[in-house]
């Protein structure tokens, strides 16, 4: 089904991003000269569906508060049938980026795209590719990342993507990268004061003029701190190239915000304070940098518009754990990044938001540091998990009063506390847009529903440990639970995934064979359990 311009219109206004309408071919008008160095971020592109995509880039300028690019989508790399142009405009009020939709493309379509200033300099050419219909029974192939730390390290897995990618059979070329978070580590370390850590090399990232420090890592408590992490992680080649090449789907996990925080409150080990201003510069920084069809509480077109907010103290949460202070819900709504994305007949991606709506660390009373011993170090006994992560509803509403590990015992320090929760009450099954997003997804009848999100399952659970100095190594933060809808005489459907060697990336597949009758009485069936090698 093709959007209308009227929709299309207001799903631009949603997401605050320019548009254009794609029409009749014809070659270029612009004069346009390449001009990297102009355009330091590069460009990118995300959240294709059939019909439309998001497009990006940076163009900072030295003068001025306001200025025009043009862009370009053509079906060509020579830019000789171009489809669409448009003006679209950058400003410092939002770091010089500028987001467009493109709508009335072809789904399934690979397409070319570039912006270009008033002088004719140019960014590097793009390259996008809009999802397939609903109805297209062909595999989906993806691969998805997440914790990239150029602070520690280099981004080498998305060179290799890129080369497998360029000599992969057409039918097996990825269609786009699913970004699961920790897309920067907003704690950063700075090299004059630390070469190493463990065995790994320290390099530049960003510096913050204000911002705390927690042992070696800085972390930033302004809008242009966040700001920084962003081009510091965006100057790095290969993720560059990445983005240029295919579209990305993005969803934060814990350090795009804060390490240790919740909600709208920083915590990174011992320092922790409201953050609802920091909450919203922190989202501001996201929506500028990374193109997504996610929702603001701001109307104004093209801009973040981020609402005005106090840091207040939060002491009262709901039944579902979730802080009613006002700057708090305000903070958390000013970007909602939870959605639902169709990819052809056999994927829908649910994308869930881990952080904003979840309750405080389990672990987090220190008086829970007097449980074990030596041996007792970032992991916990599940029956302990469950006492803690119940809260005042552990055992029909009779927590216990205390809490025991070999010989030793504390209060229970969660006993009048409500529930843990990791997706709050917006995101649970039966909340309005919950049912909505359900309904929408029924019709669909995708083979998978995928959900995925930034929190690992597992039924151990991982606590920082107090003798901690900074962010603990751990397994890559993602997991994805597929479940596979299966009808009578519906296709059977497989998924496929290959955990590439590389640091945290893997390659996905989704598709459909043909096959008899199903004849088992249940309609749904968990299909597969993906984590990281």
């Amino acid at each position: 089904m093709k959007i209308s311009r009227r929709s299309f219109l207001k799903a631009a206004t949603a997401i605050g991003a320019s548009l254009a309408w794609v029409g009749p071919a014809r070659g270029s008008r612009v004069h346009w000269h390449e001009r990297r160095d102009l355009y330091p971020q590069g460009v990118a592109s995300g959240d294709p569906d059939p019909h439309s995509v998001i497009l990006w880039t940076r163009r900072p300028f030295a003068q001025g508060t306001r200025q025009l690019l043009t862009v370009e989508v053509a079906e060509d790399q020579a830019f000789r049938r171009v489809i669409a142009h448009a003006k679209t405009p950058v400003s410092s009020a939002e770091d010089w980026t500028a987001r467009v939709l493109i709508g009335g493309l072809k789904p399934a379509h690979t397409y070319w795209y570039r912006f270009t200033d008033a002088d004719g300099n140019g960014s590097r050419v793009g390259r996008t590719i809009t999802a397939p219909s609903p109805d297209d029974p062909r595999t989906v192939n993806f691969a998805f990342v997440s914790c990239q730390d150029i602070n520690e390290g280099k981004l080498n897995a998305y060179r290799r993507m890129i080369y497998e990618d360029e000599r992969a059979p057409e039918a097996e070329k990825l269609g786009f990268v699913l970004h699961l978070g920790d897309f920067i580590y907003e704690v950063v370390q700075y090299p004059d004061e630390v070469k190493t850590r463990y065995d790994r090399t320290i390099y530049e990232v960003a510096r913050f003029t204000e911002g705390h420090k927690v042992g070696n890592f800085h972390i930033p408590l302004t809008l242009d701190g966040y700001r920084a992490v962003y081009k510091g992680y965006l100057a790095d080649p290969d993720l560059q190239d990445a983005r240029a090449r295919w579209p990305f789907v993005c969803i934060w996990d814990n350090h795009e915000f804060s390490w240790m925080g919740w909600q709208s409150i920083v915590k990174a080990g011992s320092f922790e304070r409201p953050g609802q201003t920091i909450k919203v510069w922190a989202n501001q920084a996201w929506f500028e940098y990374l193109p997504s069809r996610v929702t603001r509480s701001g109307k104004v077109l093209e801009r973040f518009d981020p609402p005005a907010v106090k840091d207040v103290p939060i002491k009262e949460f709901d039944g579902d754990g979730l802080g009613v202070e006002p700057n708090n819900i305000i903070a958390i709504n000013s970007l909602i990044a939870y959605r639902v994305l169709r990819y052809g007949q056999h994927l829908d991606l649910i994308i869930t938001d881990q952080h904003s709506y979840r309750g405080p660390d389990p672990f987090s009373d220190p008086s829970l540091g007097k449980l074990g011993g030596e041996e007792f170090i970032g992991m916990s006994p599940e029956p302990l998990m469950q006492i803690l992560d119940g809260g005042r509803a552990f055992n029909g509403g009779n927590p216990p009063p205390e809490i025991q590990f070999n010989d030793a015992h504390v209060p229970n320090p969660n006993r009048n506390a409500p529930p843990q929760t990791i997706l709050g009450k917006e995101q649970k099954p039966g909340s309005r847009k919950s049912s909505r997003a359900r309904r929408r997804r029924g019709r669909s009848g995708a083979t998978h529903k995928a959900r995925w999100m930034s929190a690992p399952i597992r039924r151990t659970c991982p606590r920082v440990s107090p003798r901690s100095p900074g962010p603990q190594t751990r397994s890559p933060s993602w997991a994805v639970l597929i479940m596979a809808r299966r009808t009578p005489n519906a296709p059977r459907s497989t998924t496929s995934c290959a955990t590439r060697r590389s640091r945290a990336s893997a390659s996905c597949r989704a598709t459909g064979t043909p096959s008899g009758p199903d004849t088992r009485p249940r309609n749904f069936r968990p299909a597969s359990s993906i984590r990281s090698a």
